[in-house]
């Protein structure tokens, strides 16, 4: 027994060392180098599909834990240049002299923890490694990659994602990355924060949450869209809204706009980082983010060729909205031209699922590091599509896109505010849909 004490491998914890690709926490040797889940789930996909990754730049972009996702040919290069392979060994089968190196740089980051006042749980060991053969379901190998993993530092600031290289042991063989806080979005530094508090959602039950979310919601009405039932308007209908005045104009606007509504409240009590969330915060990011929501909707049922919408199976064409109020008619040549823009994306109903809830829970006081990891996910969507995309430029013509929506919000608000200013009647009970007065009636 004693002598079985002495060979075994000093007990140290894997993830101490930072993922080699990007930074991030790792969570153990995969395909012979130490990785994050995410950069391991890259490698996966990179491997298991055909890929033709471009750099946009001069192929020497930064691979970090902020821009992994921001070039994959990069990311991939980086990968293969640390040894990454589908034929790398286990790491409870590595040499004596590997596993030694691997034991040496674990001790030096514990010990820069211990200096920095960091602890780690000490549960997981090297000597006891070695990676199970488990045979992952396809739509789990080409979407799993967590932007942050449920195993957290204890209470502690996250930290080990900017790269900072040093000088490392002569003939060590790795290349260290040195421990740092990174900015979060907002450009200040991440707080200390209690395990539990990142998201504890992998990449695939996330997607799989927003997908089902988004059917139960939508499906219905967006099977509808697409059904040989939808009829253009006849001569009289095309004149009784041409007839309407602008009373009944805005009534027909905000009855619309309130069914889809209706969709959005039961998309968002289905995904799980609303539902968990107090009513009074939820209440405020429905009225803060509905609009959108809404509009990105709408350009669901919008014809790019017709420029017609097919509401309740009537193809409407855009061209009958002509408000004789010259600011409301900006308002709807602007929200035309968003919805425009948006149906040219061609989104699929996934990737529609995970813009929507990130532009639900964008500004919740909690929801920092899961509206991060759906942006991921929707990047990574984008970006292993069939048909090849700049998913990056896609990605910042969907946030340009959603400022401008911003602004219509407001603008919205500010139109009906005007309205009500001058047709009191607006505000009594009947005249437009309750839902829609609680939502977008400014409140003194």
């Amino acid at each position: 027994m004693r002598g079985k004490r002495a060979t075994k491998p000093v007990l140290a914890q894997i993830e101490v060392i930072p993922c080699k690709v990007c930074g991030d926490k790792s969570s153990g040797v995969h395909y012979g180098v130490i990785t994050c889940e995410g950069c391991k789930g890259f490698f996966r996909r990179s491997q298991s599909a055909l890929v033709n990754y471009q750099c946009p730049r001069q192929k020497n972009c930064t691979v970090d834990r902020v821009n992994r996702n921001r070039c994959q040919f990069c990311r991939l290069k980086k990968c293969l240049e640390l040894g990454m392979s589908r034929d790398a060994v286990k790491f409870g089968r590595m040499s004596k002299k590997q596993r030694e190196k691997v034991e040496d740089e674990v001790r030096m980051h514990r010990q820069m923890a211990e200096v920095n006042g960091m602890g780690y749980n000490t549960s997981f060991s090297i000597g006891e490694y070695s990676p199970p053969d488990v045979k992952y379901p396809t739509a789990y190998i080409n979407n799993y990659e967590p932007v942050y993993t449920a195993s957290t530092y204890n209470n502690s600031v996250y930290a080990a994602a900017a790269p900072v290289s040093y000088p490392t042991v002569p003939g060590q063989g790795y290349s260290i990355a040195q421990q740092a806080a990174v900015p979060a979005p907002n450009g200040d530094y991440p707080r200390a924060t209690m395990a539990g508090t990142q998201s504890d959602q992998s990449d695939e039950s996330l997607i799989a949450n927003v997908e089902t979310a988004f059917h139960s919601a939508y499906g219905n009405s967006l099977n509808e869209r697409n059904s040989a039932a939808a009829h253009s308007m006849d001569a009289y209908m095309e004149q009784t809204y041409c007839n309407m005045d602008r009373l009944e104009t805005w009534k027909r606007f905000a009855q619309e706009l309130t069914r889809i509504i209706q969709s959005i409240i039961e998309f968002a009590k289905l995904v799980h980082g609303f539902s968990s969330l107090g009513q009074e915060e939820q209440i405020t990011l429905l009225k803060s983010g509905v609009f959108e929501l809404a509009t990105i909707i709408v350009s669901q049922f919008y014809n790019i060729e017709t420029q017609s919408l097919v509401l309740n199976r009537e193809i409407i064409p855009i061209t009958l909205f002509q408000p004789s109020d010259p600011a409301e008619m900006q308002f709807i040549l602007s929200m035309h031209s968003c919805i425009h823009e948006f149906a040219q994306l061609h989104l699929t109903p996934t990737e529609l699922a995970l813009l929507s809830a990130w532009i639900l829970l964008d500004r919740s006081s909690s929801g920092t590091y899961l509206v991060e990891q759906l942006r991921n996910c929707l990047q990574e969507r984008l970006a292993s599509r069939a048909q090849p995309i700049d998913a990056v430029n896609v990605m910042n013509t969907l946030i340009e896109l959603i400022g401008r929506l911003r602004i219509l919000a407001q603008d919205h608000i500010q139109l009906l505010a005007r309205l009500t200013s001058i047709y009191p009647q607006v505000s009594e009970q009947g005249m437009l849909p309750e839902l829609y007065k609680e939502l977008f009636t400014v409140t003194n």
